[in-house]
C-alpha cells in the first residue's frame, strides 16, 4: 500500500468515528418528554458533616405517579428557587433512571433526584 491510501484510509476511519461518536452522544442524552403538572416547590433542610443544606422539593404528577424530585441546593437570597416554573402549571417532565427532569420556561433543564414515588389518589387533580 502506498502512502496515499494509508491517508484515505486513516480519514475515512476518523471520520466514521466522529460520526459514530455524536450519534452515540445524540442518542445517550434525548429523552421523552411528558406533560405533568407542578403541584408544589417547598424545601428540606439536611445535616451535612455538621452544617446545613436546604434544597428545592420538586412535587410533580405525570400520569397516576407523584414524583417527588430534590433538586439544587437552595443558597442565602438565591432567587426564584423554581426558576420560572409556577405550582399548578402544566410542565414538561421527564424520568432519567432515578432522575426527574424538568424543563424551565426558558428551555434549560432541572435536574432532581427522585426521593419519592407514589401513586395519585383518585382525589389528587
Amino acid at each position: 500500500m502506498n502512502k496515499s491510501c494509508i491517508l484515505a484510509l486513516m480519514r475515512v476511519s476518523i471520520g466514521l468515528s466522529v460520526l459514530f461518536s455524536t450519534l452515540c452522544l445524540y442518542a445517550g442524552t434525548h429523552r421523552e418528554f411528558k406533560t405533568g403538572k407542578l403541584l408544589d416547590i417547598s424545601s428540606d433542610e439536611r445535616l451535612i458533616e455538621g452544617t446545613t443544606v436546604k434544597h428545592a422539593i420538586y412535587e410533580v404528577q405525570v400520569g397516576e405517579i407523584l414524583y417527588f424530585g430534590r433538586g439544587e441546593r437552595i443558597r442565602a437570597h438565591s432567587g426564584d428557587v423554581g426558576h420560572g416554573l409556577v405550582v399548578g402549571d402544566p410542565v414538561q417532565a421527564a424520568i432519567d433512571g432515578d432522575n426527574l427532569i424538568l424543563q424551565r420556561p426558558d428551555g434549560k433543564e432541572i435536574k432532581t433526584k427522585i426521593i419519592q414515588r407514589k401513586r395519585a389518589d383518585s382525589g389528587t387533580p
